[in-house]
């Protein structure tokens, strides 16, 4: 199994290409691909004759969804996600509500284009602005257990709700690698300040990737890797509420 990470879109997002070498059948995970970006994973697949198999969306927030599009119509891969966040592909601007993630002001400015598969909100108090592309819908919808095969490679779906009703943990194993999206970082776990989040949801998940074993490496949606023994230490339950003031 081979892991390459690329920081893609406006938010920094970490976006892997997970390589069966067996096989060289292909995963994406979290492709928030801007303007160009898309090309660096397509030469990748080119070069080592790779079949992307599949597109996998750990959550369906604007900056771990972007690139979907693009990359389902140069290969041809299935778009998965789990069952709770799937309405989201097709309309992310559901997410631009009060508060905003910068300020926590809750006055938004909402522009939405159908027909150009896109919207832009703007907060009225600090300026933030962003912009949603909409993705194709899910090709499948993914529940807890799901097991997601390309070659070799097996992905188990964790249900990891917290910082979105559907988000998910990916664990691999027989590689001892867990993708957490934006669940669990170095030294701190995801925001639940926004639409769809739960605090209470966020406790429980971080409970269920703490039983994984010790030496789980942990790819995060942002930041550094890190692993599952060093986060039980560093990232208690009782300072989640540090959480609430982060942007991811």
């Amino acid at each position: 199994m081979k892991v390459k990470q690329l920081i893609v879109g406006f938010n920094h997002t970490n976006c892997y290409l997970v390589t069966c070498e067996e096989t060289s059948e292909a995963v994406v995970i979290d492709p928030d691909l801007r303007e160009g970006e898309d090309k660096e994973i397509l030469a990748d697949t080119a070069q080592q004759g790779l079949k992307l198999r599949y597109i996998i969306n750990t959550h369906a927030h604007i900056d771990h969804i972007g690139g979907n599009g693009v990359l389902k119509k140069a290969t041809g891969a299935e778009i998965l996600i789990q069952e709770r966040d799937a309405l989201l592909l097709t309309e992310p601007w559901l997410m631009f509500v009060p508060p905003c993630p910068a300020c926590g002001g809750r006055e938004l400015s909402l522009e939405i284009m159908k027909e150009q598969e896109r919207a832009t909100a703007k907060c009225l108090q600090c300026g933030l602005t962003l912009e949603a592309v909409a993705s194709p819908p899910a090709d499948r919808i993914l529940h807890d257990g799901d097991l997601i095969k390309a070659g070799a490679l097996k992905l188990e779906v964790i249900h990891t709700p917290g910082h979105s009703e559907g988000s998910i943990s990916l664990y691999c194993q027989s590689e001892n690698i867990v993708f957490s999206g934006d669940t669990l970082f170095a030294g701190r776990v995801g925001s639940t300040g926004q639409a769809f989040s739960s605090f209470k949801d966020m406790v429980q998940s971080f409970k269920k990737l703490m039983k994984l074993p010790e030496h789980t490496i942990v790819y995060p949606g942002h930041g550094e890797k890190t692993t599952i023994g060093k986060e039980n230490e560093t990232t208690p339950t009782f300072e989640f509420n540090r959480a609430l003031r982060t942007i991811f």
